[in-house]
C-alpha cells in the first residue's frame, strides 16, 4: 500500500504501471467480444456492458497517472500522446509501458540516484 501512495517519480511510475495493466488487460476481452458480437456469434451484450464501462472510467485513471507521469519525468508530446493512446487498442499498452519504462524512466531513475549519491552538489541547489 505504500508504493500506491508513495510521492515523487518512482510513485508515480508504480502508479502508471498499475493503470497501464488493468487498462490493458480490460480491453483484451472488450474486444474479442466485440468482433464476435460483429460476426454474429451471439449477443453478447452484457460482457460489452461491463467491460466497456469498466474499461472506460479506467481508462480516465490511467489518463490521470500518466499524465502525473509525464510531470514528474518531464516528458515531451510525443512520449505524452503514446503513452495516452496506447490504452486505446488490446496489446499496445503494455508495450508503451516497457518502452517509457526502459527509455524515459529507468535513465532518469539511475541519473537522479547518482545526484541523491553525492556528486558535491549540497541538497539546497538541488
Amino acid at each position: 500500500m505504500r508504493r500506491l501512495t508513495e510521492r515523487g517519480l518512482k510513485g508515480a511510475l508504480f502508479r502508471y504501471q498499475l493503470m497501464a495493466n488493468i487498462v490493458g488487460v480490460l480491453i483484451i476481452p472488450l474486444f474479442l467480444f466485440f468482433f464476435l458480437h460483429l460476426a454474429g456469434a451471439g449477443s453478447f451484450t452484457l460482457e460489452l456492458a461491463v467491460f466497456g464501462v469498466g474499461h472506460g472510467y479506467l481508462y480516465i485513471v490511467y489518463l490521470i497517472a500518466a499524465g502525473f507521469l509525464a510531470l514528474k519525468a518531464r516528458l515531451h508530446i510525443p512520449w505524452i500522446i503514446l503513452m495516452f493512446a496506447a490504452g486505446l487498442l488490446p496489446g499496445v499498452t503494455f508495450l508503451v509501458e516497457w518502452l517509457v519504462v526502459t527509455r524515459k524512466i529507468q535513465p532518469l531513475i539511475a541519473a537522479q540516484a547518482t545526484d541523491a549519491a553525492g556528486t558535491g552538489v549540497s541538497p539546497a541547489a538541488r
